[in-house]
């Protein structure tokens, strides 16, 4: 385990300060503010331990990945964990399907189709970097040979430890494997009750198993995590962090255990721009996260403006997939996964390697940089936002004014195709994009400067009486 040092203390002090001001500075179209359970007290930074940076650098370098979201629920194709009758223990609600139905379902599942070789090579033709593969959602039931419980994928018709044959997939192909984990159990008997105990046992000892058993790991994701509901202590977070990175070094841990871990994952909304921590944004390809049989499969432009979005923010997106009960990808999901992937191929440069800014994220879009490049990414024209409690319109359309650049351009250019007449001052900078070059997703400009566009830090829209008309264009 990597605890942390002073700089480090120092570091989580000084982030917890600038979540105070944040909004101050963040100019986002989708949420003005981080909801509280994004927040931790300085104790809970404190006890967290924490990734190196060249640990993240790889990740945040990936910016796509691919979370399965899969077990025998996709039977009901209703969705998965919350479609469960019973308890959920300290969480309120209950799902449609009987106890004595859902609980069984596992008797019946028999993913005869199942083709992790096949499933890898969509995650990699779809541009995702990484591959995250659910090993036990909130139902409790495992996908992996595991010796803790007999409700497991080993009970099932097919008798195979799917997991082992992803580990195994994504070994051969260079993907990086994740597992995803939550460490709620509706099923066990002792999850929040007299033995509770004996669950926090028997959980940790399920991780163990994921993270000796199946080769390299390189990403924790865990899912439990309500202010109010549940605590670090509801988990041993701790310690089950000091047991993850010992057993794999390296490893990367997200925020859901009560703990800050490596990275936020906002999930119902799309994060601010954040660039002095890690950040993931997970999202279903369709309107469920399991397989439904009538869902409708998101259109190709807003998935494409999702993870352009948190690119430009300085995050990363992790787009879900829901698994068929035979065991097959849904073809509408992979044909639209596949145009993704096309996409990327195309335009990855401004995507993959980046980091989100110079310049602060707004309702148009944003920016992201790597070496002597920035692209600004176009993504909206014009609209209306809500500012001190009013609606007003905002508009770009005649031109694009940005913050002055320590460096000189020297270049410029329109990846998506077209023209846009750059001009340059000591005062900002100006793009002017005629109409038959406007991308109806994404117009790209790349900036080529005569030095590193990390000299620049994050740069702030122009304040003052003299930037107004600038600032209303801009934001």
């Amino acid at each position: 385990m990597r605890s942390m040092n002073r700089g480090a203390v120092l570091a989580a002090a000084v982030w917890t300060a600038a979540l105070a001001v944040r909004t101050a500075w963040a100019q986002n179209s989708v949420i003005k503010s981080y909801p509280p359970t994004e927040f931790f007290t300085q104790e809970e930074w404190q006890k967290s331990s924490r990734a190196a940076p060249e640990d993240m650098a790889w990740w945040q370098d990936a910016k796509f990945g691919l979370l399965i979201q899969w077990g025998p629920v996709v039977l009901t194709g209703k969705e998965v964990s919350w479609s469960r009758g019973g308890s959920r223990g300290p969480e309120k609600g209950r799902g449609d399907t009987p106890v004595e139905e859902y609980d069984n379902l596992y008797k019946r599942f028999n993913p005869i189709a199942f083709d992790a070789d096949k499933w890898v090579r969509t995650a990699q033709r779809a541009g995702q970097r990484y591959f995250i593969f659910q090993a036990k959602h909130h139902d409790g039931f495992c996908l992996w040979d595991t010796k803790t419980t007999p409700y497991n994928i080993m009970n099932t018709p097919i008798h195979r430890d799917l997991l082992k044959e992803t580990a195994a997939a994504c070994r051969k192909a260079g993907m990086p494997l994740g597992i995803y984990f939550s460490q709620r159990d509706w099923y066990h008997p002792d999850y929040f009750g007299p033995g509770h105990t004996r669950y926090i046992e028997y959980m940790h000892e399920q991780v163990r198993e994921l993270l000796t058993a199946y080769g390299p790991i390189r990403i924790l994701w865990l899912d439990a995590w309500y202010p109010g509901v549940f605590t670090a202590a509801d988990w041993k977070s701790e310690t089950l962090f000091e047991m993850a990175r010992r057993l794999q070094p390296g490893l990367i841990i997200n925020n859901r255990s009560s703990l800050p871990g490596d990275f936020d994952t906002p999930e119902d909304y799309i994060g601010e721009f954040q660039i002095d921590r890690p950040w993931e944004h997970d999202f279903p390809v369709s309107e469920q996260w399991a397989w439904r049989p009538d869902d409708t499969v998101k259109p190709l432009p807003a998935i494409l403006q999702i993870i352009v979005e948190c690119a430009v923010r300085g995050g990363n997106a992790l787009l879900g997939l829901g698994p068929r009960p035979d065991g097959r990808l849904d073809p509408r999901q992979v044909e639209r996964t596949q145009e993704v992937g096309l996409w990327l191929g195309r335009y990855g440069e401004s995507i993959y390697g980046t980091r989100g800014g110079p310049f602060v994220a707004a309702d148009w879009g944003g920016a992201t940089w790597k070496g002597a490049k920035i692209y600004i990414h176009l993504l909206r024209w014009s609209g209306v936002r809500e500012r001190g409690g009013a609606r007003e319109s905002w508009s770009i359309d005649q031109a694009l004014d940005l913050p002055p650049l320590a460096q000189r351009i020297t270049a410029s250019r329109v990846l998506t195709g077209g023209t846009a007449a750059v001009t340059q001052t000591e005062t900002g900078i100006m793009i002017r994009v005629p109409r038959e070059s406007r991308d109806r997703v994404d117009t790209i400009v790349e900036l080529t400067l005569d030095g590193p566009a990390a000299r620049n830090g994050r740069m702030e829209f122009p304040r003052g009486p003299e930037a107004h008309e600038a600032e209303s264009r801009l934001r």
